[in-house]
């Protein structure tokens, strides 16, 4: 046959169509998968990340006859840059409680500060501690959720006196 202009049919240009249109729904579908792993190792690294400068915290900070402690969260919060000191973790990400957290769909990072009771460790802003051993941190979790699976993940605390 022959066509004179030597352009391309329509048959010709709807196929071509339905290819491109099924490699992008490819794409597309395998690409969001990937995204969300990318931010699960993203999310792991700075957990690594925090748990290590809170292993280092622990190892230094000593409270007078108590012994070690982990920072409460608003101590955590009060000297980020020198407790962390991390580019890639913002002081932001870090959550105190669960209502704040709301569940870490944005990435956020819930730091739960324990005494020896199992009680909080929350110290008080401005008057004296009363009861050094309610108020002493010696343990600490860090919970977060994974972006590619939804799953709610707990990283504890290592050192204990």
């Amino acid at each position: 046959m022959n066509r004179g202009t030597g352009g391309y049919t329509i048959i010709e240009l709807a196929i071509v169509v339905v290819v491109v249109a099924i490699l992008a729904s490819i794409a597309f579908v395998g690409g969001g998968r990937f995204l969300n792993l990318t931010k699960d190792q993203e999310q792991r690294a700075d957990v690594s990340e925090l748990s290590l400068r809170l292993e280092r915290y622990y190892k230094y900070k000593n409270v007078s006859a108590i012994g070690h402690e982990y920072p409460s969260c608003a101590d955590l919060i009060k000297d980020f840059s020198s407790i962390v000191g991390s580019d890639s973790l913002k002081k932001e990400m870090i959550k105190c409680n669960r209502s704040d957290w709301a569940g870490g769909s944005n990435g956020e990072l819930l730091y739960e500060a324990s005494n020896v009771d199992d009680g909080d460790c929350t110290k008080p802003a401005s008057s004296p501690v009363s009861d050094v051993v309610a108020v002493t941190c010696v343990k600490y979790s860090i919970i977060y959720k994974e972006f590619s699976t939804g799953v709610e993940k707990k990283v504890d605390s290592i050192w204990r006196d």
